[in-house]
């Protein structure tokens, strides 16, 4: 034959929303990112948690802690607090976290929350939020989020791309939004976290979804212990490694310097942050 079936394949007729808003958001790879992993000591970070819970009864956790850390290293530089807009570079008045949440215990499904003016809020307070809001995403009271899903879910895959995109060109070419769109401000904020450790992965990369505007995304892996060399002798440390996406447009090597020389900072002495 000189034609026949490349690969057997078998169409998937259920689809998650996040699946859904990803087939129709990107097209074939043609964009800037780049990648890198970072490793910090967690040893003075897990002492702080472990006081900061003794003290206050709160559940400070790794990605409160590092979403805390990111915002102020993003305050310190504001120059990253960045988007694209055509040819442009725009920069945000506040620094917002993203935060990506499961909504079952299978991880099938995915959606998030954002920490607004993030530097300014105390861990408690973040806390209190993430806490809140998630617990409101997994329950369907967040009633944007209730519309939003429904809209995925019912609009047909072929209009989905025509969709997100004219929403996109409203919302981040022209600049204009209205509380008939459905979805809030700056939805992704100024960057992305995604806690991957309870999937057991210990390296890797979240890519920069393309309708999120987003400079920097960080990938918190499982604190493991690690051989590492220090003043010349091997040594076993507690070491918390994040995969890191960048734009590279908006962040080049100088500015993921300058990031990593703050967390470097903080994960070295919490108090920055705790206090």
């Amino acid at each position: 034959m000189i034609l026949e079936k490349h690969l057997n394949l078998k169409k998937v007729k259920k689809l998650s929303t996040w699946r859904r808003v990803a087939i129709s958001s990107w097209k074939r790879p043609r964009d800037p990112q780049t990648y890198g992993i970072l490793k910090f000591p967690s040893g003075p970070m897990n002492d702080a948690i472990k006081e900061f819970r003794d003290k206050t009864g709160k559940k400070l956790t790794t990605t409160h802690f590092v979403a805390k850390a990111l915002a102020t290293a993003i305050e310190r530089n504001p120059e990253i607090n960045c988007l694209v807009r055509g040819s442009t570079l725009y920069q945000r008045e506040s620094v917002d976290i993203f935060m990506q949440v499961s909504l079952d215990e299978a991880g099938r499904d995915l959606s998030g929350l954002v920490i607004r003016d993030a530097p300014k809020k105390s861990l408690e307070e973040i806390i209190e939020q993430v806490s809140k809001d998630a617990k409101n995403l997994r329950d369907g009271k967040d009633k944007t989020f209730k519309k939003v899903k429904k809209s995925i879910m019912t609009t047909p895959l072929f209009a989905m791309r025509f969709i997100i995109g004219a929403l996109d060109t409203l919302l981040y070419r022209f600049n204009i939004w209205s509380p008939l769109m459905g979805v809030q401000k700056d939805p992704f904020a100024s960057a992305m976290i995604s806690n991957v450790s309870q999937f057991g992965i210990e390296h890797g990369f979240v890519p920069i979804p393309a309708i999120s505007h987003v400079p920097i995304i960080f990938a918190i892996f499982q604190a493991k212990d690690e051989a590492v060399v220090i003043n010349g002798e091997v040594k076993v440390q507690n070491t918390l490694s994040i995969g890191v996406t960048l734009d590279h447009r908006v962040i080049d090597g100088v500015y993921a310097g300058k990031i990593t020389k703050v967390l470097r900072e903080i994960f070295e002495n919490p108090n920055i942050i705790l206090n």
